[in-house]
């Protein structure tokens, strides 16, 4: 037995009290995020060799041990990339469903219907100068909420824009906080510790990273992580790459992420990212330089808000087109009649009749400037009728082929529609599954507080009897060293 026992009793003393303290550490951090619950692994001190046999010298802590399940961090990151695309895409469609408020709401839909009306009013009664005040007034309201429409997507637009700049800041955020953090892990751990919290801390920065873009993460040998975004490396070790906001190629006015101090945009497949350039597209969405829209279908694409705008100009300018071509073709009321005039005119005539740019001409403030008639005889309504009836001719372009002005704005709103319920479902669905995979690493990762009550109660009885065991030893050395030799005295 000798001071051998006392060693012995001592390192048991020693591994309960920081198994102890491992598990207290556990129960205090039992709602901190990203937190990965630790354990002290106990193993069999060194041995003494004594002739044939081997007496055990107690036991050591071999080290304590971060409880993670890489499999399922890595599912997690990866739905987790895909949430946030979906969950960017379903908010933008959102947000056109209330700009553009139909087919339930008081939109384009429904001021169009008023204006198509009033051109039928005038055409049976041509020569009412009440009947043609209501369809300027209507017409007012129709340029109105056409303005108003390419105002509110024009800025949505932006908004996008804007939120990629700061999407590319919070990039840069994180992954400077990456940095430093593998410069502290592989410090700590350069002596065969382990910094468990530090990897903690690290590991909330990669989930909160992968949902803004397909980011790849390899840990490597030493401890850090490295960090790549289309094959661009922005951290290793303690070194980080900036991403920048920089001009498109395409639109000087939208920003595109860039390396820093080089002009080489970063492909962004997936991710919030991903999902603010879709939501934006790549062009503002005139029709600027298209010969003819309405014989030119809008190719279908993954892009939202340059799209619709595209589509609403394409419509707003074969209507504009069409009700000018007939309102010219015409006679006014006046005595005598002269030729027709534009209806709509554009706001700025270097630009393309479409959002924004389109108002009532102004010699329509007299209301004889109206043309209902051909030939400009009383009660002739040809030109009235026939604007009336353009709501029915086939005069767009569709994929599907020539479609009439209301069946174009009805397929508008059907994309719309569908691409914001498929949005919706879709981001559902991912929520789901990355709820699913937390939950799988949770049940690994996470701290429950009655395993740790169990294992404190445990750790307190070892430590108990192996300080019961130094009690038993004192006594037996003092036996021998005090009472030993006084027999026979």
């Amino acid at each position: 037995m000798g001071f051998a026992g006392l060693e012995i009793a001592r390192s048991g003393m020693y591994v309960n009290e920081r198994a102890l303290s491992v598990t207290g550490h556990n129960v205090a951090n039992v709602n901190t995020k990203g937190y990965a619950r630790q354990q002290a692994m106990i193993t069999t001190g060194p041995y003494l060799n004594l002739m044939r046999y081997q007496i055990g010298l107690g036991a050591s802590i071999q080290e304590t041990r971060q409880i993670r399940h890489l499999f399922l961090d890595n599912i997690y990151r990866n739905e987790n990339t895909e949430l946030g695309y979906w969950e960017t895409r379903s908010k933008t469609f959102q947000e056109i469903q209330t700009i553009l408020g139909d087919p339930m709401g008081d939109g384009l839909q429904n001021v169009l219907n008023q204006f198509w009306n009033a051109w039928q009013e005038l055409s049976k009664e041509p020569d009412s100068l009440t009947v043609r005040a209501l369809v300027r007034q209507r017409a007012e309201a129709l340029v109105h909420q056409i303005n108003h429409l390419g105002a509110q997507l024009d800025k949505l637009q932006e908004d996008l824009n804007q939120q990629i700049v700061l999407t590319i800041k919070q990039i840069n955020d994180i992954t400077k906080q990456i940095a430093e953090l593998n410069i502290k892990i592989m410090q700590e751990e350069v002596c065969g510790d382990n910094a468990n919290d530090y990897r903690d801390q690290r590991n909330l920065l990669l989930d909160e990273l992968s949902k803004l873009a397909d980011f790849e993460f390899t840990e490597m040998q030493n401890g850090d992580v490295q960090v790549t975004l289309g094959g661009y490396i922005l951290v290793t070790k303690g070194e980080q790459i900036n991403l920048v906001a920089g001009k498109s190629d395409i639109n000087k006015m939208f920003f595109v992420p860039k390396i820093e101090g080089e002009n080489i945009e970063v492909p962004v497949k997936s991710g919030v990212l991903r999902g603010l350039l879709e939501s934006r597209g790549d062009v503002s969405g005139s029709i600027e330089g298209i010969t003819d829209p309405a014989a030119n279908p809008v190719p279908a694409s993954a892009n939202i808000v340059s799209d619709l705008k595209m589509r609403l100009n394409v419509l707003v300018n074969s209507l504009v087109t069409q009700v000018n071509n007939l309102h010219r073709s015409g006679k006014t009321l006046g005595n005598p009649p002269s030729d027709g005039e534009d209806f709509f005119v554009a706001i700025n005539p270097a630009y393309p009749l479409e959002m924004g740019n389109i108002k009532l001409n102004d010699n329509l403030a007299d209301l004889d400037n109206i043309v209902a008639s051909k030939s400009g005889a009383s009660g002739d309504n040809t030109i009235a009728l026939a604007i009336a009836n353009l709501r029915d001719n086939r005069v767009i372009a569709d994929v599907s082929g020539m479609v009439s002005l209301d069946d174009y704005y009805q397929t508008i709103i059907l994309i719309v529609g569908t691409g914001g319920s498929e949005a919706e479902k879709t981001a559902e669905n991912q929520r789901t599954l990355v709820n699913s995979a937390e939950a799988q690493r949770q049940s690994i990762m996470g701290v429950s507080m009655d395993e740790e009550m169990s294992n404190m109660m445990r750790y307190k009885f070892a430590y108990s009897a192996s300080s019961r065991a130094i009690n038993v030893i004192d006594d037996m050395l003092e036996t021998i060293i005090t009472r030993m030799g006084l027999v026979g005295r």
